[in-house]
């Protein structure tokens, strides 16, 4: 299960954790420059602004990240298989 949330507020992310309490869960942050997304805004056809609005609300959730994604360095497909080979090695580490 693949679960996109822009956490808007600290308190969103210890919601979603307890909710998903008992499953794996890999937490993954998603992120690219600011010039990056601000050209995205423009290309939705939307007016700049919103992603410099919340650059640093919605990592602040104090939780660690298992695996950062930068989706100016790869497909999407190669950056999924980034976070499964991520997963597939945390698993085989906890496996006895």
């Amino acid at each position: 299960m693949v679960i996109d949330e822009m956490l808007l507020t600290p308190d969103l992310l210890p919601v979603w954790m307890d909710a998903l309490n008992g499953l794996d869960v890999q937490l993954v942050r998603v992120t690219c420059p600011l010039a990056v997304a601000e050209q995205r805004e423009l290309a939705r056809g939307n007016e700049i602004g919103l992603a410099r609005g919340h650059l640093r609300t919605v990592h602040d959730h104090g939780y660690t990240y298992d695996t950062t994604v930068d989706t100016t360095t790869g497909t999407s497909a190669e950056l999924a298989r980034t976070v499964l080979r991520r997963q597939h090695h945390v698993n085989d580490e906890t496996r006895p």
